[in-house]
């Protein structure tokens, strides 16, 4: 026999377009930014700037030079001209090698740095979830009981994932203007794959989170897709995450309020 709960589920799995009475994407940011603005918020969008400035700069400070150098020659070919006339092929081979290799950099680096800010992000999404709350949503309940290790876990498979995407694109990354876009694709995907993903499972327990996230895939996509766009902007891009995580939090609550009226009524 099925619990109320659970003939609740496959009802909403069955009416897909069902749709609940949330309120327009504007308000989700509206909030967001009034939160973000609290000392508390500040201080955790601070940690992972922080953490992955001092990481990347210590790293790329210490080895920097030398894995540039160490890949350069690994890609040069010396075409062994001995004309001085065919001279300038080689010249010109060498500084398109060069500019190659730092605009790989340029990728990898972007790549480990979204990489760092979500992995620290997977860890303060309970703290931010549970301010939020507090302050605007103080009659509902936090339901998530993901264990932390099963979640490290799928975590890291969805880093491999990501990896595997990245580099499997890497041709396409010094074609002009497709290079670009073709970047975007993996960020985007693992963008979107962990923060709704941390909120989500924060909130909802598992077999409701994977219920809402199949019937409001839309209304979840219109509002990641902003969030990413925030995430590429210069300078703003790393104070990003907190914010997307409270834009996504005022999401998530508000569809529980609906959610939990609909099958209550």
């Amino acid at each position: 026999m099925q619990t109320q709960k659970e003939q609740n589920l496959q009802h909403l799995d069955q009416n897909p377009k069902q749709d609940f009475a949330l309120q327009p994407l504007r308000r989700y940011f509206s909030l967001a930014l009034h939160d973000f603005r609290t000392p508390y918020l500040l201080g955790l969008t601070f940690l992972p700037l922080l953490v992955a400035f001092f990481c990347f700069s210590a790293i790329l400070y210490t080895f920097g030079a030398q894995w540039y150098a160490m890949l350069f020659a690994y890609l040069h070919i010396d075409f062994g001209f001995s004309s001085a006339w065919l001279s300038w092929i080689q010249t010109f081979a060498d500084y398109v090698l060069k500019a190659s290799v730092f605009v790989f950099f340029i990728f990898a680096l972007f790549g480990l740095s979204l990489l760092t800010s979500l992995l620290i992000c997977a860890f303060i999404t309970p703290y931010v979830v549970r301010y939020i709350r507090d302050l605007h949503y103080q009659t509902h309940s936090i339901d998530g009981n993901e264990n932390l290790f099963i979640s490290l876990l799928w975590l890291l498979g969805v880093y491999v994932r990501y990896v595997l995407f990245w580099l499997v694109l890497i041709p396409l990354y010094f074609v002009p203007f497709v290079g670009g876009f073709a970047m975007l694709i993996p960020g985007y995907w693992l963008f979107s794959k962990t923060m709704v993903a941390d909120v989500g499972t924060t909130i909802f327990e598992k077999n409701t989170f994977k219920s809402i996230r199949g019937t409001q895939s839309n209304k979840i996509r219109s509002v990641i897709l902003p969030l990413f766009g925030i995430n590429l902007i210069p300078i703003i891009g790393f104070f990003s995450p907190v914010f997307a995580l409270s834009v996504l939090t005022h999401l998530f609550f508000d569809i529980k309020s609906s959610y939990e009226f609909t099958i209550t009524d």
